[in-house]
């Protein structure tokens, strides 16, 4: 397997741009709106806007933008748990290894941290792309053994789907619940998207003629996986929809657009564009189509995903 070749598009989602073909999909039906009691006005992203890839917290309302993470080790794209815990991988010698911790309970003021920061894995070879569960409890990665498991503390690794010289298997992303790990593989002869599930190890072809670039990542209900792609007519990539159960999907933006994140209402999605020039992040209204510019700097900011919290009631009035 040429691993080099999946860690190049995990490092960054532009080099799919090169990429077009134009595929017709199928429709998905109107989506509802999901969790109506989950608060989303910010964002966690990466960005090399001071120089080397750290983690940013961006808050969607005003834009301003605290760093979290100062290293200077180069960080990828993170993932992150209802209960704030985040995993994500970054730089750490010669390889990307995994790395675990903590939105702080003060995420909301101006001076947000990542805390219980801990290192997962001690290895020789590269772990890519971890993402993880909305309980906190597991979390998938790629390396070059293939796809992997663990317990967001590092423990119990297990190797879900091994490496194979027939074909490619990367970008895994689990499920809310857990229970089902989505990817992209060739093993059918394109690029299309697989799930596996955990229970009993079966593996399901989900799409079909879908021209899956990568970047999966889940609805916050399990019904839909959003997935970058070169089926558009624009002959840009853009960014899809997939049904889980039909696998029908369609396709919502094609502007030179990548890695796509729902919200867990499932009326927004952050994505990365160079629709305007440099990779910048984008707000997609999903119901309307209407799309606004985030962020603008010389940097690349890439990897956006919400952070969520419980709504608190509000105190009743006298």
């Amino acid at each position: 397997m040429n691993f080099k070749w999946m860690k190049a598009r995990a490092v960054s989602g532009m080099a799919s741009l090169l990429l077009a073909l134009t595929v017709s999909g199928t429709a998905l039906a109107q989506e509802p709106a999901l969790d109506a009691g989950r608060d989303e006005g910010y964002a966690i992203f990466v960005s090399q806007r001071n120089g080397a890839a750290e983690l940013y917290l961006l808050d969607l309302n005003t834009r301003q933008v605290s760093q979290l993470t100062n290293t200077g080790r180069g960080h990828l794209a993170p993932s992150i748990a209802n209960n704030r815990a985040i995993v994500f991988a970054a730089r750490e010698g010669a390889n990307y290894e995994l790395f675990s911790g903590t939105l702080s309970a003060s995420w909301r003021s101006r001076r947000p941290a990542i805390l219980s920061l801990n290192r997962l894995t001690v290895d020789t070879e590269d772990q890519l792309t971890p993402t993880v569960a909305g309980d906190g409890g597991y979390m998938v990665f790629q390396s070059t053994s293939g796809i992997e498991l663990m317990t967001v503390g590092g423990a119990g690794k297990q190797l879900l789907i091994p490496a194979s010289k027939d074909h490619r298997d990367f970008a895994p992303a689990i499920s809310p619940d857990g229970t089902q790990v989505a990817f992209v593989s060739d093993r059918s002869g394109a690029h299309e998207i697989w799930l596996y599930t955990r229970a009993g190890g079966s593996l399901r072809q989900l799409t079909r003629s879908a021209d899956v670039l990568g970047g999966l990542s889940w609805s916050a209900d399990g019904k839909r996986l959003v997935f970058n792609t070169k089926a558009t007519s624009s002959q840009l990539s853009g960014i899809a929809l997939a049904d889980v159960e039909s696998g029908g999907f369609r396709v919502v933006t094609e502007s030179n657009d990548f890695n796509g994140s729902l919200s867990a209402r499932g009326d927004r999605m952050l994505f990365t564009s160079t629709r305007d020039g440099d990779a910048e992040l984008y707000l997609l209204r999903v119901s309307t189509g209407t799309v606004e510019r985030l962020t603008n700097n010389l940097g690349m900011d890439d990897g956006a995903v919400f952070v969520s919290d419980t709504v608190r009631p509000a105190r009743p009035t006298r």
